[in-house]
């Protein structure tokens, strides 16, 4: 599901838009509207390790969020879009998250949560499918995947213990350029269950037990796993807050001729707030995948994702936020590993409660390491790329 990276980048928290902005009643309900455009300058746009083309373009990022809360039922959806246009033909644009969701109280003891979200969005040129690929393509890879998610909590919030179970269903479906994409489309269902313990009032420990069936149109990586983690989880009350997991997963492979491994993984999504006014966000996620199936091995790759964010909030009208990600896919030979690092700084001014300007700068490189039975020709696949821009968020 690495995939999916970018809708992890493109959801914006609904609470979080809702302490930023301002709703307006519709019936009931809340409703919170906001934009924000973006002019960029991009120095290597095809992501080229030579022959570098320069280009400009334009984003328009509208969001919206409504939320109904009915005492002890809360409901909420989420809209988040990205229209983009570029100086360069092939490079455009327009992607989309929708999510709703449903929290529950049945009881001071039963408690559950329902949601289901939609991304459509498209790959841009040297990344994702056509990642190994040299030559410019006419389009870029077109994405869609549908999620699910059911479940169910037994314990009070502030019990000692809680016991929890669920199912997460979802899909992941190509739409064009076959070439490198047949094959590679597929479904999932998940059952889990998490036993949590009490330590503290702010931290619960958890050890969660899960199995994921995975159905591909290429028949070749329909796989099971197996996957026990256990880990800490932490209330917003503390500075700390979020949780932390690290277990180990077990795949079993339908064919009988593609070996089971076991690998390490690991989910860390933790908030850090030394003071009201700076926050540190930190992820990390350790993930077995089967990327493609080009050559042996079914693409098998260990994939490490982290990033740090540190928003800092220098006064009431002065904010900045830095980024550093490191993305990083191990793979069996003779596929090659690659290392994406990116380092981004935004800069954000607050001239009215609800009008916001600000600039940026990233700097974004990848590196290919070679197998002995590769093609020098992947140094290639190598690239650096510098990214400026200036951009303007209204609210309500």
């Amino acid at each position: 599901m690495a995939s999916l990276a970018f809708s992890g980048a493109m959801i914006i928290s609904a609470d979080a838009l809702s302490q930023e902005a301002a709703s307006f009643k519709l019936g009931e309900t809340n409703l919170t509207p906001a934009v924000r455009v973006d002019y960029v300058s991009i120095d290597n746009v095809y992501r080229k390790a030579s022959d570098e083309v320069s280009g400009t373009g334009v984003h328009v990022k509208p969001e919206l969020v409504w939320s109904a809360d009915r005492r002890l039922l809360t409901f909420d959806a989420l809209y988040s879009g990205d229209y983009a246009s570029f100086s360069e033909d092939g490079l455009d644009y327009d992607n989309h998250y929708l999510r709703l969701r449903g929290i529950g109280d049945i009881s001071s003891r039963q408690r559950f949560l329902a949601s289901l979200s939609v991304t459509n969005f498209a790959e841009e040129q040297g990344t994702g499918q056509a990642s190994g690929v040299l030559d410019v393509l006419d389009e870029q890879v077109e994405v869609t995947g549908v999620f699910g998610r059911a479940e169910y909590t037994y314990g009070a919030r502030n019990s000692r213990g809680n016991l929890t179970g669920g199912v997460i269903l979802g899909s992941l479906s190509y739409s064009n350029l076959e070439a490198f994409t047949d094959g590679d489309d597929y479904t999932f269902v998940r059952p889990y269950g998490v036993f949590s313990l009490r330590l503290s009032p702010d931290t619960r420990f958890l050890t969660e037990l899960r199995f994921t069936a995975f159905d591909y149109d290429d028949d070749a990586r329909d796989r099971d796993e197996v996957a026990l983690l256990t880990g800490v989880e932490m209330s917003a009350s503390s500075k700390l807050s979020g949780d932390a997991r690290i277990g180990v997963a077990k795949a079993s492979f339908d064919q009988d001729s593609d070996n089971d491994t076991t690998e390490l993984i690991a989910e860390v999504g933790l908030q850090y707030s030394p003071v009201s006014y700076s926050r540190f966000d930190i992820s990390f996620d350790r993930s077995f995948e089967t990327e493609d199936n080009n050559v042996d091995n079914i693409g098998r790759a260990i994939d490490d994702t982290a990033g740090i964010v540190w928003t800092h909030d220098w006064s009431s009208r002065f904010q900045t936020r830095t980024t550093l990600s490191l993305d990083n896919s191990d793979r069996e030979c003779p596929n090659v590993d690659d290392q994406t690092v990116a380092f981004e700084i935004e800069l954000n001014y607050q001239v009215r409660r609800w009008l916001q300007f600000g600039i940026s700068g990233t700097q974004e490189s990848r590196s290919i390491t070679d197998c002995v039975d590769t093609p020098a020709v992947l140094e290639a696949l190598d690239y650096d790329r510098s990214v400026v821009g200036a951009h303007v968020r209204a609210t309500l």
